[in-house]
């Protein structure tokens, strides 16, 4: 297994981590868009579990995220339709660097929210998408006061500090708890204006747009997870007009389902998914 690191210049000049799994023959290729605040390489087990099906698997640190930041990881973009474009580049080189075999996209919280987006917008050519606790519909009894204020917020103070994610509600497992509090990649403080706002904006068009998606597609989430909403996961699956979709919820699960109590279930899951698309 060949394991590489490289960096991708964006179309606006930011310089992105790039890294990859590659086995000797791949079987299929898959872009993983990680989630809001981590980075690329708290999926051991995922990649494990698909580079013994064949699957090369390629990721990257998005803006403002692990070893993408300048300096310090601070979770801060400006537009995630820039983070769409980054995603559409990155799935072409992704293609083209692993020719004629199905392709995947992977996608986790605000990732999954992200890959939705992309599929959405870009309607690429790819084999199959995975969602895992997708970030598609704000939390229940969001205040609306809260969310009319969001774009002005975002605007003159972009950078401020406005939501504050529970660590603790990440895993059952309080092990996976602290790995993660002590992960110096992972951005723990509170996510900025511009960025939430992004994501409310993202979410939004993920609503208005989800039954023009047709790519088949794995949906998973668990029903306690309480960063990103299940509803959003349910309301995808019901509007997709893919005639290959699969919504699994965990019944109790947190938000990392591969880091929490159901997490071999959920990789066979996908294990089992993707291998009956690339046989």
């Amino acid at each position: 297994m060949n394991h590489l690191e490289t960096s991708y210049t964006t179309q606006d000049g930011l310089k992105l981590y790039l890294q990859a799994w590659l086995p000797e023959e791949p079987k299929a290729s898959l872009l993983l868009v990680h989630g809001l605040g981590e980075h690329s390489g708290r999926y051991d087990h995922l990649v494990k579990t698909l580079n013994q099906l064949g699957v090369a698997v390629f990721t990257f640190d998005g803006r403002g995220h692990g070893k993408s930041a300048e300096g310090k990881p601070d979770a801060f973009f400006a537009s995630y339709e820039d983070y769409l474009k980054d995603i559409n580049s990155l799935f072409e080189k992704v293609k083209s660097y692993v020719p004629n075999v199905p392709s995947f996209i992977y996608g986790h919280s605000m990732g999954g929210g992200l890959v939705a987006a992309f599929v959405l917008k870009y309607k690429p050519e790819a084999s199959g998408v995975i969602l895992s606790s997708a970030a598609i519909k704000e939390a229940e009894g969001t205040s609306p006061l809260l969310i009319a204020s969001a774009k002005w917020i975002s605007k003159i103070f972009p950078r401020l500090k406005v939501l504050a994610l529970d660590a603790n509600s990440i895993s059952r497992i309080p092990e996976e708890v602290s790995k993660y509090l002590d992960d110096p990649l992972v951005y723990t403080k509170s996510i900025p204006a511009r960025t939430g706002y992004e994501l409310l904006r993202m979410t939004r068009f993920i609503q208005d747009s989800a039954d023009e998606f047709s790519l088949p597609v794995l949906i998973i989430h668990g029903t306690d997870d309480k960063l990103t909403n299940p509803e959003g996961s349910k309301l995808l699956h019901a509007k997709a007009k893919s005639s290959d979709k699969v919504l699994q919820l965990f019944e109790g699960g947190y938000h990392e389902l591969l880091n929490d109590l159901d997490s071999k279930k959920a990789l066979d899951l996908i294990h089992d998914w993707v291998k009956t698309r690339i046989e």
